[in-house]
Formats: structure tokens, sequence, C-alpha cells
């Protein structure tokens, strides 16, 4: 027998397995109205085709039906269809029975008190084909976090093989970086050793050739820099750039600085300045890789800042820091490029009458070697009224 409601909307979907006419036309009668897609089976053998075929939320099962019982129905449900609910419906119940019942894995009972009691039918099957469907849904979300989880797993296997080959190709990088800058430092220092022969040598030149050899000699030592920059970005990349801290006073950092730089400025006219700082505490810091960094920013400040000009050297506590500053009265940075002139390669423009050759690497190393320390480098500046480096460093008791 079919359900003349199977078409309507639908609550959820009941299978009856039961042998009796009378039963199942009473349940079509309760049931169809409340919204139920129904199906009938007369014995256990189609009964069990349909539960298959159909996967019910709810199975009223007749405890007593023709060829296979109920109770050997109700086992191969709970083995093959898990999720679906089981009502066990008779009419010789007995508090005994149910719980045999329950015991064996149905989900509820029926009394079939000829007839069945309409009200409970629908409060017995409405509570089951709702925790039906819930573990249903629950099965899906689960399924669904699984697939999630399992896919995830998967991009994760992914992405850390990715991460091991891209770690790979870095230090591949680095390494030819490395192989290539030592392979040029040797020609370079052959080129350098034969200009400065040529000039200091017994033969009189003349002011041309003189001139072209100290223009060679000068694109020589720019050749070495860019070397020696390309080469320490490599360290840094490969992770073989090490820095040894020691307590170090601020202001003998600044006067090696200062002695360093105090002739190339003088010859330009550009003032280099100290201002006090002996009473500063120690600070953090590597001196080979500090004087890198102050060489650096005092090699840009030159650069930018024309004949007649200042350039001032300071440091201060700063919160927890010690901040060193670098500050010049040059033509200042353009508003946007106070953070592109720390990139790799970035070089400032300002037309042909400012010198800008360089390899745009020096202040990325400063950063880097700054970040080594634990701190922090930032440029200000007012375009046509100079600019100020800053970087910080850790008090030596504070590290």
């Amino acid at each position: 027998m079919d359900s003349s409601f199977a078409t309507r909307n639908t609550r959820g979907t009941v299978l009856v397995i039961d042998d009796t006419p009378l039963n199942q036309d009473i349940l079509t009668d309760i049931l169809g109205r409340e919204g139920y897609t129904l199906r009938f089976a007369h014995d256990g053998e189609s009964g069990l085709v349909q539960a298959r075929h159909l996967k019910p939320d709810l199975v009223l099962l007749d405890l007593v039906l023709p060829g296979i019982m109920g109770t050997d129905v109700l086992a191969v449900l709970k083995q093959e269809l898990p999720e679906t609910m089981v009502i066990l419906t008779t009419a010789y119940g007995s508090e005994e029975t149910a719980i045999k019942a329950l015991r064996a894995g149905v989900n509820d009972y029926i009394i079939n008190k000829r007839p069945f009691d309409a009200d409970e039918v629908r409060e017995v099957v409405k509570r089951a084909v709702t925790e039906a469907i819930l573990r249903r849904e629950n099965l899906r979300l689960q399924q669904e976090v699984d697939l999630a989880n399992e896919q995830l797993a998967q991009k994760y296997t992914e992405l850390e093989a990715a991460y091991e080959r891209l770690k790979e190709l870095d230090k591949a990088k680095a390494s030819f970086f490395s192989m290539v800058s030592h392979d040029l430092r040797h020609p370079i220092a052959v080129a350098k050793g034969y200009l400065e022969l040529i000039r200091t040598g017994d033969q009189d030149l003349s002011p041309e050739v003189r001139g072209g050899v100290e223009i060679a000699e000068q694109e020589m030592r720019y050749l070495n820099e860019l070397v020696d920059d390309v080469l320490d970005l490599s360290r840094m990349d490969a992770g073989y750039y090490h820095i040894d801290r020691q307590p170090l006073q601020v202001a003998m950092m600044l006067q090696q600085a200062h002695l360093a730089f105090r002739a190339q400025a003088a010859q330009r006219n550009i003032a280099l300045e100290i201002k006090p700082c002996d009473d500063l505490p120690l600070v953090s810091a590597d001196s080979l890789r500090m004087n890198q960094v102050l060489s650096n920013l005092i090699e840009n400040a030159l650069k930018f800042t024309p004949e007649g000009g200042r350039i001032t050297l300071s440091a201060n506590p700063l919160d927890d820091e010690i901040a060193i500053s670098v500050r010049d009265t040059g033509v200042g940075i353009e508003p946007g490029e106070h953070e592109k002139i720390f990139d790799r390669f970035y070089r400032i423009r300002r037309g042909e009458q400012i010198e800008d050759k360089g390899s745009g690497l020096g202040l990325a190393i400063c950063r880097e070697i700054v970040r080594l320390h634990a701190g922090r480098i930032w440029a200000e500046s007012e375009l046509g009224k100079g600019a100020t480096f800053y970087l910080t460093l850790l008090p030596a008791d504070n590290e």
C-alpha cells in the first residue's frame, strides 16, 4: 500500500513494516496528514529492501511479521542503517517486552491498543523523526568537518613541503650570490692593483690619462662595495650572518664614525658634528656591524647634502631604548619614500644635479643589522629641509 500523501511537502520519511492492512490505514490517516512521506512493507524481507533503498528517517516495525521476525529485522537495520530511528509497534506489548526491545536497540515503542492512540503515535513519531534528522545533519556536518580537516592537513603538508623547498631555493640563491661575490673579488682586486700601480708609477701620465685612471679606481671602489653588499645580503638570507653583541659606549661609536668621515666632509665643505652623549648607558651592540650601519647612514647624508650643509650625530634615551640619529640639511625625502628607501635595490632620484650612484642595498642591509640587534630603524624628513635617520639599540643591562 502506498500513501496518497507521499507527494506533499514532507517532514520526514517513515517506513511502516506491518502485515496488517488495518494498521497501515490507521497510520496513514494519523501520520499522512502531519506531512510525513509514508512507505509500507508487508513483511521483513521487503521491508529491508525498501529500507536499504529509501534510507528512511524512521521505521515503524511490527514485532510479529511473516517470515523474518521483527527482532531480526531490527538487528539488520541497526547494523546497516545506524542513523535510521526504529520504533517497535506491537499489540502484545508489556513492560517486559518494551524493555527487551529497548535493549535490542529500538529507539522507542508504541503499544497498539487497537486502534493506535493517535496522540501517542504523533508525539512518538515526531520526536523520533526530529532526532533522526538531527543525527543525519550532525553526521553531514561531521563529514564536512572531517573532509575540511583532511583537506587542511593535505594543504598543510603541501605548504610545509613548499616551505622546505623555498628554504632550499633561498639557500641555493644565497650560495650562488656568495660564490659569485667571492669569484668577483679576485679580478676586482687585480684591477685595483694595476690601476694603483699605473697611478703611482714612475711614468708620467697626461692629465687625461690620470683622470681616466682615477675614474676607473672610483668605479672599482663602487663595484667592490656592491660585491660586499650582495655578499652580506646572501649571508643574511642564508642565516649565516651573525652578530656579536657586547657592551659598548654610544659616544665611542659616534666618535669613531666621525673620525672616519671627518676629512671627506671637510673636503666637501660640510660640517660633521657630534652632540655630547657621554652620560648615556652602555648599549648591547656589535661594534663592527654598527660601524657599518653608521658609515652607510653618514655616506648617504654626505651624498644628499650640498656644500655648506651640516650633518649631526646624536643619541638620546627613547623609552627603554637608546636612539641614535644622523641628521642632515640636505634635499630631504619624498613623503612616499620614507619606507621604500629601506627596500632592496630602491634608489632615490633627484635629478642629474644630485649623484645617486649606489646599489640600493645599503639601507636594506642597515635594516637587517638593526633588526638582528632587536632594534628599529626609520627615517623622518621634510622635502627640501633635510632628513634624519633613527636607529634604536637596547641598553646592555636591559638585554
